[in-house]
């Protein structure tokens, strides 16, 4: 039988609320204090009525990461449009980096949320589901745009656009870690521009022809030869 929908906008209610006070925990205590004790507290209800709507604490866990994406990408723009419109593909990285070093975050509770899903994939299939479903959400939008502006704009070589996606989401999720672990350690005055000047050059500047000494060996050292000097 199908529920009245008085019924089911109370049970809507009641779940945002558990959500809300889960989400209040994590950022007042950090998530390793996040128990169904403390969302009890703040919701004012009982075990019994908050298994009814949850039934663990890793299913409150994925609202709250649903809820959290979504507060974030409202922030960004409207849910119907392109969050970047205008923007070029260079300009959201900027903005992307400034947002992952940003102290304190504007989202305190996702990056810790983050890491809990991470250290737990291997034995959580529904937490790397939601980490891989975000991943490749945010790839595939990145592509789609660098691709744009590579079709606007060519550049100086032939690249994937997705494999590129792929090596900006490392660097940013690479710098939010060290940022949380050391704030003190990243720079965003020196980061920034070093990032776009590196994605710049490698996207937009012809690809150099390596020069050769008079054997026809080429100058450029490789990777494998050790530098002189150096003692390994």
């Amino acid at each position: 039988m199908a529920q009245s929908p008085a019924r089911v906008s109370i049970a809507s209610i009641r779940r945002e609320q558990i959500v809300d006070a889960a989400v209040g925990v994590i950022v007042e205590q950090g998530i390793q204090n996040l128990s169904l004790s403390e969302i009890e507290k703040k919701v004012d209800m009982s075990r019994g009525q908050l298994m009814y709507y949850f039934r663990t604490k890793e299913d409150i866990l994925l609202a709250v990461f649903d809820r959290l994406i979504a507060i974030m990408c409202q922030r960004q723009g409207d849910a119907d449009s392109h969050p970047f419109a205008g923007m070029t593909w260079l300009e959201v990285i900027r903005h992307l980096l400034g947002v992952v070093m940003k102290q304190p975050p504007e989202q305190p509770a996702f990056p810790a949320l983050q890491y809990t899903f991470l250290s737990q994939i291997s034995h959580r299939a529904d937490f790397r589901e939601r980490l891989a479903g975000l991943y490749e959400h945010w790839r595939s939008k990145g592509s789609e745009h660098l691709a744009q502006d590579l079709k606007n704009r060519p550049g100086g070589r032939t690249v994937s656009p997705r494999a590129v996606s792929t090596l900006v989401q490392a660097i940013l999720h690479g710098l939010a870690m060290q940022t949380a672990a050391d704030p003190t350690a990243v720079d965003p005055a020196e980061i920034v521009p070093l990032c776009l000047d590196i994605l710049e050059t490698y996207l937009w500047q012809p690809e150099s022809t390596p020069k050769k000494h008079r054997n026809g060996v080429s100058r450029r050292r490789s990777l494998s030869q050790p530098v002189r000097g150096h003692r390994s």
